[in-house]
């Protein structure tokens, strides 16, 4: 499937990437694309060594993005270091990070290749005790990761922008999301200034948060890898989309359901007052509300994607009814 955000490569393209990291006398044995992301391009380079690394490129400058996603390739290279020398989780190294546009028209980074196969492809393979262990252990990873703590509000990729709490910076992110569909413009079920309206409404949830945190935001079963044989975690991949926010918003907090094995690993009980599952609920609406607006940028071939998503936007607005306005 094509997406209008990935920059295709050829071999020669990444070779001299190659060369000009490694020096001339390194070849690349294989050159093969990686085509589970939704985003960047990857490609799985081999070299001569039998090194393997995933080279990764941005899109370019004029194609159209949600504005989340500006700069989201520097978001990912500076929290794979950051979370590399803050925690125990086990995350690709990244071997270079290019902005200079010397050899290609985009940015992109080398980072070591994760072995093993996603999880999502697997789950159903495992013992049910096999999946408690693994879904236990990336509890007791984000946290970790969670346990990291910032100066201010807001996406990492914008350090000048933060906002002072958490109310304000979620406030941003969500008229950020709702001037894209606006822009395109994307018809949802309810007038874009009555979203708002319900939304900013229960913002009072909001101010229980008084720590910025990183949060992953996207460790769904696709970003961990595992050995299909021993079943043991070999990495966690896709910081892209990390922010300082509450950790609650991370996806594994009833996004896409509630997985008993995580919430144990991760410690802490987080939707144990009404007020804790009001934000949640919010969370869920500006997650759903991406993942129908960025159909219309991303041009995808099938309706799948934005169908589901705007039957669970629907459900999590009449959810939202139920805990009082502020």
């Amino acid at each position: 499937m094509p997406f209008v955000t990935k920059t295709p490569l050829d071999l020669d393209s990444a070779q001299k990437i190659i060369h000009d990291h490694y020096g001339t006398q390194t070849q690349i044995r294989s050159f093969t694309e990686l085509t589970d992301g939704m985003y960047n391009s990857a490609y799985l380079v081999e070299l001569g060594d039998s090194q393997k690394q995933v080279l990764k490129i941005a899109p370019r400058d004029e194609v159209r993005v949600l504005r989340y996603e500006k700069n989201i390739m520097r978001t990912e290279v500076e929290v794979l270091r950051l979370v590399k020398a803050r925690t125990e989780m086990p995350v690709p190294a990244v071997l270079c990070y290019d902005t200079s546009r010397r050899l290609i028209q985009n940015d992109y980074y080398l980072m070591e290749f994760v072995p093993g196969v996603a999880y999502h492809k697997l789950r159903g393979q495992f013992s049910p005790e096999e999946q408690v262990a693994i879904d236990r252990q990336t509890g007791i990873y984000l946290r970790q990761v969670n346990d990291i703590k910032g100066t201010g509000f807001g996406l990492f990729a914008f350090p000048d922008q933060l906002a002072r709490t958490w109310r304000e910076g979620f406030d941003r992110l969500l008229k950020d999301i709702l001037a894209d569909g606006q822009e395109f413009p994307v018809e949802l079920l309810l007038p874009y200034d009555e979203i708002y309206a319900r939304l900013s409404a229960r913002y009072a949830s909001l101010e229980e948060v008084q720590t910025p945190r990183l949060v992953h935001w996207d460790l769904w079963d696709g970003n961990i890898f595992i050995d299909p044989e021993t079943r043991h975690i070999t990495g966690y991949i896709d910081f892209e989309r990390a922010l300082w926010a509450d950790p609650l918003m991370e996806v594994n907090f009833g996004a896409f359901g509630e997985n008993p094995a995580f919430l144990a690993g991760y410690g802490i009980e987080m939707l144990d007052t009404p007020v804790r599952q009001c934000r949640r609920t919010l969370y869920n609406i500006y997650l759903f509300l991406i993942m129908v607006i960025e159909c219309y940028y991303r041009h995808f071939e099938t309706k799948d994607q934005e169908n589901w998503a705007r039957v669970m936007l629907q459900h999590q607005l009449e959810k939202l009814e139920i805990y009082q306005a502020a």
